[in-house]
C-alpha cells in the first residue's frame, strides 16, 4: 500500500465516493418506488373522479369538501 501515492489514493477515494453516492441514489429510489407508483395511482383516480363529476354536471371543487 505504500507504492501508492497521495494523488492515486485521492482520485481513488474521489471515484469510491462518487460510487457510493450512485449506490445512496439507487437505494433511495428502490426504497421509494412503491410510494411513487402509489401517489401517481392516487392522482389518476382523482382525476377520474373529477372528470366523472364533471360529466355528472358538478362541480368537483365546491363538492369535495362534503366528501371529507
Amino acid at each position: 500500500m505504500t507504492s501508492i501515492k497521495i494523488d492515486e489514493m485521492a482520485d481513488m477515494i474521489k471515484e469510491k465516493e462518487k460510487e457510493l453516492f450512485e449506490l445512496k441514489k439507487e437505494y433511495r429510489e428502490r426504497r421509494t418506488e412503491g410510494l411513487r407508483h402509489a401517489i401517481e395511482q392516487k392522482k389518476e383516480a382523482e382525476k377520474l373522479v373529477r372528470d366523472e363529476m364533471k360529466a355528472l354536471g358538478y362541480d368537483y371543487g365546491s363538492t369535495v369538501r362534503y366528501w371529507l
